[in-house]
């Protein structure tokens, strides 16, 4: 089978960090390209960056050519500093990216959401969430795949008070019943899951919740 090339942003992230060793290991990729703003310092045969600036991404005449874009951007609030600055991490330069890949001739888009993305949800995180999801989903690629992560356990290069928070409670809930879904998900086992779905033959647009990977 010949081997595809994957396009990764967010490649320095705690998903895409994971995301892109996988990549590098697996046989089904010759071609590992990630598109970053500095040089994260990965070293492999198959892996190359591509230097850019998200904000251009509309304006970029030789974006890379890929079979399969992983999208793995996101920050938080606290670390955008305002409201429009979250938005053009978390929805903006997702779209724009999966705009342009398409536009020289990707076939699938991967994207990773979060579990309470909702076009109407009455939180801004989860509202801008859900906006991507659904503005993603109307675009012409053969294939979409959406991951909905819950709280995600890994080890991050900056604290997070609310998730420091959210795993110490997470410790003394009981994952049972209605609370299952919200049980965490280690960062590991979202790329892991991502990269059994990229092996699949599919055509449409899919979500895959937490509760789901985590059994994948």
């Amino acid at each position: 089978m010949e081997q595809k090339t994957a396009i990764i942003a967010g490649a320095s992230g705690l998903i895409g960090r994971s995301l892109t060793q996988q990549l590098l290991k697996s046989d089904d990729y010759g071609q590992v390209i990630a598109l970053v703003r500095k040089p994260i310092g990965i070293q492999h045969e198959k892996y190359s960056e591509v230097t850019i600036d998200f904000d251009e991404l509309p304006n970029i005449q030789d974006f890379p050519k890929g079979d399969d874009i992983f999208c793995c951007l996101g920050t938080t609030m606290k670390k955008a500093g305002s409201k429009e600055a979250f938005y053009k991490v978390d929805f903006t330069y997702p779209y724009e990216l999966a705009k342009a890949a398409l536009n020289t001739g990707a076939d699938r888009f991967f994207v990773v959401s979060a579990m309470g993305a909702n076009l109407r949800s009455r939180y801004f995180y989860n509202r801008v969430k859900g906006e991507l999801e659904d503005k993603i989903s109307f675009l012409d690629y053969r294939t979409i795949y959406i991951f909905k992560p819950s709280l995600l356990r890994g080890k991050r290069e900056e604290s997070r008070a609310g998730e420091s928070f959210a795993k110490a409670f997470s410790r003394i809930v009981p994952f049972v019943g209605p609370w299952k879904k919200y049980h965490p998900i280690h960062v590991d086992k979202v790329a892991d899951a991502i990269m059994k779905v990229a092996k699949q033959e599919d055509k449409g647009c899919y979500f895959y919740q937490s509760e789901i990977m985590r059994r994948m």
